[in-house]
């Protein structure tokens, strides 16, 4: 059990980032010189094919980097390959009730508990026997909360035992709200409220995707032990514009 893992379990501060664009694997070990302790692998709104995410993934296991991937969709075909690829888990977008989530579970589970198909990279790298042991019980479910109707179904979906942890998507979030980008908007605050709440009483780690150092300490300090934040094209960009503002400035 990767120390991720145990600390996702436990609840402890754990720091993720987003890649989304690059599909250099060196930038793994890279970035795994530092504290980040997970990598989520953007497959929902990028351009990566199948190919380029089998790399990435081979190269995060290599450097013990636990790699989420965001799927596109709730399918067989994007989730059995996610886990089948590599992936230490998988990060479900735009869930909203219980029957999706148990769709997701049938999915990403051997049998009984799923209906899970063996084969693939991640099964042929480890010692067949102890990788289907373990695999539902390693294999992390990850939900993102983007609306209302993900809020209030919440508390029943974590109900099940098979969800790891809880994301809120802010964009999508406050856009379902009639309040998108508005952050601070006392509507949008209290949904996220809820969520940590929610999570609590099930002793579950929770956190959303912030941007700024104000909005982690904020919501660090509300409870958040998950602290994702920027991407590989985000940080490319804010190198680029302070290196534009200092030339600019001479």
């Amino acid at each position: 059990m990767s120390g991720t893992v145990i600390k996702l379990r436990n609840r402890e501060l754990l720091f993720g980032t987003m890649i989304s664009y690059m599909t250099w694997t060196g930038l793994v070990p890279l970035l795994r010189k530092r504290r980040l302790d997970f990598a989520v692998f953007e497959m929902e709104h990028n351009h990566y094919d199948w190919s380029e995410l089998e790399a990435l993934l081979r190269t995060a296991n290599l450097t013990e980097l636990t790699a989420f991937v965001r799927v596109p969709d709730i399918g067989y075909a994007h989730l059995s390959k996610a886990l089948d690829l590599g992936a230490d888990g998988v990060l479900i977008p735009r869930i909203e009730s219980l029957e999706q989530l148990r769709e997701v579970i049938d999915i990403v589970r051997l049998p009984p508990r799923g209906r899970k198909g063996v084969g693939g990279y991640d099964f042929a790298v480890d010692d067949l026997t102890d990788k289907l042991s373990l695999y539902n019980d390693e294999k992390l479910i990850l939900i993102q909360v983007e609306s209302m109707a993900a809020v209030q179904t919440l508390d029943t979906m974590l109900a099940t035992g098979e969800v790891a942890g809880v994301i809120v998507g802010p964009y999508d979030l406050s856009v379902s709200m009639g309040i998108p980008g508005d952050f601070r908007h006392p509507r949008f605050m209290e949904a996220v409220h809820e969520v940590i709440r929610l999570c609590d009483s099930h002793q579950l780690s929770c956190g959303m995707f912030m941007g700024s150092e104000q909005d982690i300490r904020y919501w660090h300090e509300q409870g958040m032990n998950i602290v994702w934040s920027g991407s590989d094209l985000g940080m490319l960009l804010d190198g680029y514009h302070r290196l534009c503002d200092v030339v600019e400035s001479l």
